[in-house]
């Protein structure tokens, strides 16, 4: 398979704190898989490859003020896994996300370099729904997505099918994302994934750039 460089972009979802340092909301959870994946240096050895090559963009989880008091109380954005977040413990306070805290912000291993594209504004699962995803790629005449980060079978899984519905070819490189359990990941892998697009690993997917 060859991937015209030009025609591509990588698509990273929420490489911040809550997910991925100690003392995390969600850190706990997905630790084990972390370490025994060697996700981030996948990502940053990914992201150094194709720098200047492809179009990076991040995709970060938006801030919400202590408290929540962006969603209504009892409405339907608190419920299922944001309602589960709002009452996860930080060692910097209780929520994940929180605006002020370190929970949002963007570990530094792989801190957006210049040229890097980040879209603000992600409030769901899909990196597309709220966000300006699908513009920027259309401007940018991009046909081929790549998507990397957390959790492979969550935001990474919802935006790859977006993608695939909105027409893109659709990539993942499997080791530069991680979820909670093996079984989670292979399913995603094995099961979802190659039917809406190319599994890859990072070398792969590097070697193929043209």
């Amino acid at each position: 398979m060859r991937i015209p460089s030009e025609k591509t972009a990588i698509v990273l979802i929420e490489p911040q704190n809550d997910f991925l340092t100690p003392g995390g909301t969600m850190y706990q959870y997905i630790a084990d898989q972390l370490a025994e994946r060697d996700v981030i240096n996948n990502l940053v050895k990914l992201l150094d490859g194709a720098r200047g090559k492809t179009k990076i963009i991040y995709i970060p989880f938006q801030a919400f003020k202590p408290g929540f008091p962006e969603l209504k109380v009892g409405g339907p954005g608190t419920e299922g896994l944001r309602g589960i977040e709002m009452d996860m413990k930080a060692d910097w306070g209780t929520g994940a996300w929180l605006e002020g805290t370190p929970g949002p912000e963007i570990i530094e291993p792989l801190t957006p370099k210049e040229g890097d594209i980040i879209v603000r504004g992600k409030l769901t699962l899909d990196a597309f729904h709220s966000t300006a995803l699908n513009y920027l790629l259309r401007a940018n005449e991009i046909e081929y997505v790549a998507f990397v980060g957390f959790h492979t079978n969550w935001c990474v899984e919802s935006s790859a099918r977006s993608a695939y519905d909105n027409g893109y070819r659709v990539i993942v490189v499997a080791d530069c994302t991680a979820t909670d359990t093996e079984r989670e990941q292979k399913y995603a892998e094995e099961v979802i994934f190659p039917r809406i697009g190319k599994v890859m690993n990072s070398d792969e997917f590097l070697a193929a750039l043209t």
